[in-house]
């Protein structure tokens, strides 16, 4: 139980608390009652002491904040950076890979252009090795017996005659240039179709020999394949008369350019004769040579008489 001074105590401490809060209520609704110009003079002071300060204060949060935005943006650029390296890498591969697939194309459709003669199909095939060296100038390609391709044929591009398959697989065939040492073909000059034989010597140019002493060859003139023999079609371009030396009387060095740039072969035409084409041609695969009959030494005078005429048995078996 509280005591009598207690509970007067606490009565005057209620009323003192009440006071109170009644003052300001009536401070409060005083300052909503006085001149709006007042208080917006006095908001204004307020503002005008308290923002230097708050901006001091957010001044290092800003800090943080823009130091925190370009740890995300170098990360984002990071990130786009590989991006674009890989992109630019693959880009780079795609611009190979279409420059290799447009050359390609080119050379393909420049031998889709070349010349078929007649009794002829075309295979097409890539040179997958080249030997040009001073003992040999031979090319391989990826076209064999499985394709049709037969030892004898000849191989051209749009420019004209490359050379001929001396050897052949199931998928590959050697194909000889007319450049090497071994190379024969018959030719003829086409201003007055004199044949001749356009050999090779291991360079970079071909020779033109057995041609008749009456023939004129000219400077520029073209030599191209007389199809004679009935291995090689006629009419293919060899190459252009270069130059023409005098070795001593009559003799005379003619050179040929070849009309193909050997060093730069790509893509190929293998002629195959068709089966149902019946001309005549060298079989080079089962060509077999007869020797020469051996060489009579022994001189006799039998069976001849008095008059140097040979006579036969009969006849000398009746003389007398």
């Amino acid at each position: 139980m509280l005591t009598k001074k207690e509970r007067k105590k606490r009565q005057t401490a209620s009323l003192g608390r009440h006071a109170i809060v009644f003052i300001i209520c009536a401070v409060l609704i005083m300052f909503s009652k006085a001149d709006i110009a007042g208080s917006n003079g006095l908001r204004n002071i307020f503002a005008d002491f308290f923002a230097p300060i708050a901006d001091a204060v957010v001044i290092p949060f800003r800090a943080v904040a823009a130091l925190m935005e370009g740890v995300e943006s170098i990360a984002l650029m990071r990130e786009e950076n590989q991006r674009l390296t890989t992109e630019v890498a693959q880009l780079k591969q795609w611009r190979n890979q279409a420059e290799i697939l447009q050359a390609e194309n080119r050379e393909l459709r420049a031998l889709t252009q070349t010349a078929i003669p007649p009794g002829l199909t075309q295979k097409t095939a890539r040179v997958i090795a080249i030997n040009a060296d001073s003992f040999a100038h031979v090319v391989l390609v990826d076209t064999g017996r499985r394709q049709g391709v037969q030892k004898g044929n000849a191989v051209v591009t749009q420019d004209g005659l490359v050379g001929m398959v001396v050897q052949t697989g199931l998928f590959y065939a050697h194909v000889l240039l007319i450049t090497d040492l071994n190379a024969m073909i018959p030719v003829m000059l086409t201003t007055d179709s004199w044949p001749g034989v356009a050999a090779g010597v291991n360079s970079d140019y071909v020779e033109l020999r057995f041609l008749p002493t009456q023939a004129t060859p000219r400077i520029g003139e073209l030599v191209q394949t007389s199809g004679h023999g009935g291995v090689l079609p006629a009419n293919l371009p060899l190459g252009r008369i270069t130059a023409i030396n005098n070795t001593g009387g009559d003799t005379k060095q003619i050179r040929i350019s070849p009309t193909v740039d050997l060093r730069r072969l790509t893509y190929v035409s293998v002629l195959v004769w068709d089966e149902a084409n019946e001309r005549t041609r060298d079989d080079l695969a089962n060509q077999a040579y007869s020797p020469l009959p051996p060489a009579d030494e022994v001189f006799s005078l039998e069976g001849i008489n008095a008059l140097g005429q040979r006579q036969s048995a009969d006849n000398r078996s009746s003389t007398p």
